[in-house]
């Protein structure tokens, strides 16, 4: 379960879904292992095949500066992450949206 109150998880949903409704977005680290203190960051990876380009990852971290959030949002491309940084993120990955079926 991903540690995050219940309105903050909507928040967050909601905002996936209005910049990457398409991909996969995994939430991995503190979060996503239950073990986040009060202003631990909220660290998200979209789950590309291909880069998002800068803009479109630019609109998504500024959506989420602008939440309101107590904590910070980092996102990371997948397709623009290293080998080693995948093993990461895989290890405590937890799905926070999935890609709607057929898309």
């Amino acid at each position: 379960m991903i540690d995050l109150k219940p309105d903050y998880l909507k928040k967050v949903k909601r905002i996936l879904n209005g910049h990457v409704p398409e991909h996969e977005v995994l939430c991995y680290g503190l979060r996503a292992v239950g073990a986040a203190k009060k202003f631990s960051y909220l660290d998200l990876a979209v789950m590309t095949s291909q880069p998002l380009g800068p803009l479109r990852l630019e609109k998504l971290s500024l959506a989420f500066a602008g939440a309101g959030f107590p904590f910070r949002v980092e996102t990371v491309d997948w397709a623009s992450t290293g080998k080693e940084f995948r093993k990461v993120i895989r290890k405590t990955g937890r799905t926070i949206q999935n890609p709607p079926k057929g898309g």
